[in-house]
């Protein structure tokens, strides 16, 4: 009898042990000001501009509310957050015509439980040495009670994240988002400069909309931590509202790069992503619509093929100059790495980098796959740029279009050179975008 009773325990024991189940994640978010993580400019900047071309009308009503006088030349820059928020609000107020209104598509139904819409206004002046920006930060159409910002007029042809942008002061930017019927309100920490050649602008010969373009740039981000299996791991996340974030997640014992976002690529995800944590598997399940927690949820997956250091790469297909297909196991297997070069003939940093990899290829070919895989236009242009400039090693091609292709696509390749380096198990190794990354690619193989 106590033989049964013994083995009966031992069954309960150990079959309760194989059954327990992995638990799903959940990560308390809170604000921090940005000091170390350089975020990709989708997710922290946006640009601010005039309305005196799209809406003259209320672009002179602006000025007539700031109070300033006519003769200070002031132009006032205006952002908002809510696109189809904010044409609905022009529409109802008179701007915009019910046929102009018509072709945004905009449902007024869905428009008219939404508060109203704030708007940051930034009221612009230019002396003969300086622009002066005034950022109506508290929200009160009335720039009296805020502070100037002083800039040197050529700062705006050359803005950029440099030394002189971080040193710019803060300013409170408040705005809400409607999602699944509810608003939720975010408090914001920024800054906001003069850019004039900013890639978020587009060509314009009007002279109000070229003085008036600002950049503002978000200086806090949604901070986090978790624990699994005693490996912590430090989480950032940035962006608007929930609809559009990018998610940083890497373990404590690595540092986020300063000033380099495409070095931050690695550990960048998002909504529904597979991330691999301490040899376990979890899908980035969701965030909070206003962004206090994050939830990880567990998933049966053995392995993630993806595009970040650390994971596997797929064996994915590719195609060379002359048309045949091939997969990407064909080579690393036989040697102790693959250099995947992610190039373009249209791409000037790529082709000064040339020299520089005829040097590498002949010091490694015995140990390194070189494979260039050419974005372009068209497959002639890059044999005969191949040959010409005597590139004695693998290439291939993906036809370039406006969403990216292929192993172009499935790598998340967005800047050119980049470079990736697989083992002969298919890991990544190392990916990086650059100048510096050639020779951190070096010193891998040197030290391995």
């Amino acid at each position: 009898m106590r033989v049964i009773i013994i083995i009966s325990i031992m069954v309960i024991f150990f079959g309760c042990k194989t059954k327990t189940k992995l638990k799903n994640i959940e990560t308390e978010l809170t604000l921090v000001i940005n000091q170390d993580i350089a975020f990709n400019r989708q997710f922290d900047t946006r640009r601010i501009f005039s309305l005196n071309e799209k809406f003259p009308e209320y672009y002179n009503k602006q000025l007539e509310l700031s109070k300033f006088k006519k003769d200070d030349s002031i132009i006032i820059s205006t952002l908002y957050t809510d696109y189809r928020k904010f044409y609905f609000e022009m529409y109802q107020k008179g701007y915009l015509n019910r046929d102009e209104f018509i072709k945004k598509n905009i449902d007024s139904t869905i428009e008219i439980k939404k508060p109203e819409q704030k708007l940051l206004l930034t009221a612009i002046k230019f002396t003969k040495t300086k622009q002066v920006i005034i950022v109506d930060d508290n929200n009160n159409s009335d720039f009296s009670d805020d502070n100037p910002i002083y800039f040197d007029n050529n700062f705006r042809i050359d803005a950029d994240d440099s030394l002189a942008i971080r040193n710019i002061p803060l300013i409170n930017f408040n705005y809400w988002n409607f999602k699944d019927s509810q608003i939720n309100n975010f408090k914001r920490k920024a800054i906001v400069y003069p850019s004039l050649n900013d890639y978020q602008f587009s060509y314009s010969n009007n002279d109000i909309l070229k003085k008036s373009r600002l950049i503002i740039k978000l200086k806090d981000y949604w901070s986090g931590s978790l624990e699994v299996d005693k490996q912590k791991y430090n989480i950032a996340i940035q962006g608007y509202y929930n609809s559009w974030l990018t998610v940083l997640i890497k373990p404590d014992s690595l540092k986020f790069n300063k000033n380099d976002f495409t070095v931050n690529g690695n550990f960048e995800y998002r909504i529904k992503d597979s991330i691999k944590l301490a040899n376990k598997i979890y899908v980035i399940d969701s965030i909070t619509n206003n962004v206090s927690k994050l939830i990880l949820r567990v998933t049966n997956k053995k392995e993630i093929y993806g595009f970040r250091t650390g994971q596997t790469i797929n064996n994915l297909k590719i195609v060379d100059l002359n048309g045949d297909e091939t997969k990407l196991y064909i080579f690393s297997k036989n040697k102790k790495y693959t250099l995947l070069d992610f190039w373009g003939t249209w791409c000037k940093p790529c082709k000064d980098a040339i020299p520089e990899l005829k040097s590498f290829y002949s010091k490694n070919a015995k140990n390194v796959n070189l494979l260039s895989i050419s974005y372009d236009k068209e497959v002639t242009k890059v044999k005969d740029f191949v040959h010409e400039n005597d590139m004695k090693w693998n290439h291939f091609f993906v036809k370039r279009s406006r969403m990216g292709a292929g192993i172009i696509r499935d790598l998340n390749i967005k800047y050119y050179p980049t470079l990736i380096l697989i083992d002969s198990n298919n890991k990544i190794v190392y990916r990086g975008s650059g100048t510096s990354a050639l020779k951190e690619i070096n010193d891998i193989i040197l030290n391995n």
